[in-house]
């Protein structure tokens, strides 16, 4: 089901209406269990079998866990997971690439055909999983006894295809108790939903089809289109998935629910190291806390550590060599900056032209990278980037109008949107201002609501 959709507003409705009439908490928790239900068996049913596995085998490996203090333990519910994971997501690309080295040597086998068959979010409910396991071992927290309580925290419909990667100890809390209405809240959830569907529909999806068009005809493409054709998957990819989680915030917002935000302009950055911090916040946090960290973070091989997180946050997007590579790139990038800044803070500001051209320098260096990341292949992405960089440069051809009005608007007006979406600055409107600008948006998002595209985090 698509946040983008007339099924999920009418479910979100219902589920609100159902929630807040609730006198008792555990009716609330069945209304947001049988909405999730509803929300992840919408697109493939079966899929209720994998995740409802891994909801109830969890469940008793975190009890277990919190009751024996065993590392072994810990050790044992990790792979369970991450085997799940790898099944699912990597075994026909493993199986794949296998078959390729033997092919080199001129030998050949046959080998059952893997899963084709990807459960939606597997990805992002699985880190969160180990991340729980991992704190109850730590005691940062206890196991959740109440089954209902922690099947809302892994299966809540509004973040559980693509995140944002919410922390047990942020979550959980918030169901343990009846919360009252706050209109407030409403309001301001309601303002981030329709956001972020603006940002989906008007934005990404438009972007979307000269996007798809760019790179299905990687080889006709002039130096000027590959290069508007990158900036364009560039906004597309971020207004996707920020739209995405700004409709998961303000979804759970108007239940009373905090989630926590995912995006701060990270085309903004003056540094990888920034953009990092600004871009899916959450996904770069789990990988600091439970991956850098215990591989030994700032205390020893800091640059292999960095590349090897990076490299394995690549891979978490997808089985492909060209996500290998994205991450890779990224991880030498973040280490080699961390060797040329060691002594200095990235995070102080300079003049206005100086920072300026930190930024332009990080989001052309984010472009290019992309590149592995949009492509089908790596000839194609290898093909892309000479279109981008390699002589003879070809300008002849004619800019479509709405792209380039996108692109401008998205330059112009990308900064004042991302302000209203990182604290309740909306609520400190005049009522008027509030009401008009949203209906302006749901106006501009209605205009568009013609096209309806998957969301680009949904096969991840």
């Amino acid at each position: 089901m698509l946040f983008n959709s007339a099924t999920f507003v009418f479910l979100h409705l219902f589920i609100f209406a159902a929630y807040w009439l609730s006198p008792k908490q555990s009716w609330r928790l069945f209304f947001l269990a049988i909405g999730s239900i509803v929300f992840y068996g919408w697109f493939y049913w079966p899929g209720l079998f994998i995740i409802g596995g891994s909801i109830l085998v969890n469940y008793f490996l975190a009890i277990k866990i919190d009751q024996s203090r065993s590392k072994q333990w810990l050790t044992i519910a990790v792979v369970i997971n991450l085997l799940v994971l790898v099944y699912f997501k990597y075994v026909e690309f493993l199986a794949r690439s296998f078959l390729q080295v033997l092919a080199t040597f001129g030998l050949s086998v046959d080998m059952p055909v893997p899963p084709q068959w990807l459960p939606l979010g597997i990805s992002f409910f699985t880190f969160q999983i180990v991340a729980y396991l991992v704190d109850v071992y730590k005691q940062k927290i206890h196991a959740e006894k109440n089954f209902l309580i922690f099947s809302v925290f892994v299966g809540f419909y509004g973040q559980l295809i693509a995140g944002p990667i919410v922390r047990s100890h942020e979550f959980m809390p918030q169901l343990l108790s009846k919360r009252e209405f706050r209109f407030d809240q409403l309001q301001l959830g309601f303002f981030f939903f329709i956001t972020g569907l603006m940002l989906k529909v008007t934005v990404a999806d438009t972007l979307a089809q000269f996007v798809d068009h760019g790179f299905d005809h990687i080889d006709k493409l002039q130096t000027h289109m590959a290069w508007l054709t990158i900036y364009a998957f560039a906004i597309q990819i971020l207004c996707d998935f920020w739209g995405y989680s700004t409709i998961a915030v303000g979804s759970a917002l108007m239940l009373g629910i905090k989630l926590p935000i995912n995006f701060n302009s990270p085309y903004s950055s003056r540094s990888l190291r920034e953009f990092w911090r600004r871009w899916h916040i959450t996904l770069s946090t789990w990988l600091r806390d439970y991956l850098y960290i215990p591989l030994g973070g700032n205390r020893k091989n800091t640059q292999t550590n960095l590349i090897a997180t990076m490299t394995l946050g690549g891979l978490w997007h997808g089985a492909s060599w060209n996500f290998i590579i994205w991450g890779l790139l990224h991880g030498v990038w973040l280490a080699t900056e961390r060797v040329f800044t060691k002594h200095q803070d990235v995070d102080s500001t300079g003049t206005f032209w100086s920072d300026l051209v930190k930024k332009l320098l990080v989001f052309h260096g984010v472009c290019l990278l992309w590149v592995f990341f949009r492509a089908q292949s790596f000839s194609d992405a290898v093909l892309f980037l000479r279109q981008l960089l390699v002589p003879p440069y070809e300008f002849s051809s004619s800019v479509p109008a709405t792209l380039s009005t996108l692109i401008i608007i998205f330059v112009i007006f990308q900064k004042r949107v991302a302000s209203y979406l990182i604290d309740d600055k909306f609520l400190r409107f005049s009522l008027a201002k509030q009401v008009a600008l949203s209906l302006l948006i749901l106006l501009v998002t209605l205009s568009y609501a013609q096209a309806r595209l998957d969301f680009i985090y949904f096969v991840f």
